[in-house]
């Protein structure tokens, strides 16, 4: 059995088991964390599915407690705080450290995979393999999960998004503001929780961004419209202290590494895959549109624009660019 624990006004989200048996037994426990809202999917059936299967797979010597809404960590420093020792494993984003994790955020390259389950198994093979400027030693990467390509998000519905005429787009990255730019449209840099403001008031008339964005934020009670093409995904990663992974016993790092890698990383982009699509086919009174080949096609100059951009932005970019397409070609 599992329950729900909240502290101050719902800021914070533990999860525990709390069969006295089981947790009398348990020789170690995991503190995950996430900066993600406790209602979101990353905090339900994503991570805690993942440390039940530890849980299962460890036959109850591995437990763990969730702790979300940024308590212990929040987005952009997850991973020093898993160095730093203040939780166990984290989920986080490499796209918040600019630089510094560079290689996996080739990622983001518009026109480079349309099924992200494909995209995170293909990622780890060029990570694992060296491809993507070495190894991350500061912290055990478990998996990685690209996210759903970026979609458009639309105060009012649009018939051509080949030509934006001026409209204004908020988004979160150079990349998107080149294909945004080479769409006719007004890029308009904001933070994720800038969002549903900047919409609401009319700022941005649309978001370039992912359904996890929208939906932990509440931004999909203004959108009437969503268009689908290949602009580019993003990533997230799940990452575990190196001194929580030594302190197992063999027989439990292994439990560790069965429950990592390759297979995980395709389960975690698919789990995120298939949440968001059923929720954006659920909303009522919105347009779900998915771009056709002929305006996929039209939209090749943005899609350009926008991969020109990142090999621009550093010259090592141009090996990572064909580490990670030769790593899709292969799955």
């Amino acid at each position: 059995m599992t329950i729900i624990l909240k502290r101050g006004l719902g800021a914070v989200l533990v999860l525990t088991s709390t069969l006295g048996a089981a947790q009398a037994e348990a020789e170690f426990t995991m503190r995950i964390a996430a900066g993600a809202s406790s209602n979101g999917n990353v905090c339900n059936n994503y991570l805690d599915a993942w440390g039940d299967r530890v849980r299962e797979a460890s036959g109850g010597r591995i437990e763990y407690e969730l702790t979300c809404d940024g308590a212990l960590v929040g987005m952009g420093n997850g991973v020093d705080r898993v160095a730093q020792g203040v939780a166990d494993v984290a989920w986080d984003a490499p796209g918040t450290y600019g630089a510094r994790f560079a290689g996996l955020n080739v990622i983001g390259v518009p026109g480079l995979y349309t099924d992200p389950e494909a995209a995170s198994g293909a990622l780890w093979n060029a990570y694992a393999s060296g491809a993507l400027g070495g190894e991350i030693t500061d912290v055990r990467v478990l998996w990685f999960q690209a996210v759903p390509n970026n979609s458009f998000f639309m105060l009012e519905p649009r018939e051509d998004f080949s030509n934006l005429g001026g409209l204004q787009i908020g988004m979160g990255s150079q990349i998107r503001a080149a294909v945004v730019e080479a769409m006719g449209g007004v890029p308009v840099a904001l933070r994720v929780p800038e969002y549903y403001q900047s919409m609401q008031r009319g700022a941005v008339q649309g978001l370039m961004t992912t359904p996890g964005a929208v939906f932990d934020f509440s931004i999909d009670e203004l959108v009437h419209q969503v268009y689908e093409a290949p602009f580019g995904g993003g990533l997230t990663f799940t990452v575990m202290s190196n001194d929580f992974y030594n302190s197992l016993p063999a027989d439990l790092q292994a439990v560790i590494d069965g429950l990592s890698g390759h297979d995980q990383s395709r389960w975690a982009s698919a789990y995120l895959r298939d949440d968001e699509a059923e929720k954006l086919a659920a909303l009522e009174g919105v347009e779900i549109r998915h771009a056709t080949e002929a305006e996929v096609a039209a939209l090749q100059p943005a899609i350009d624009a926008g991969r020109a951009t990142y090999l621009a932005s550093a010259p090592e970019n141009a090996g990572y660019l064909e580490a990670i397409q030769a790593a899709l070609a292969a799955e």
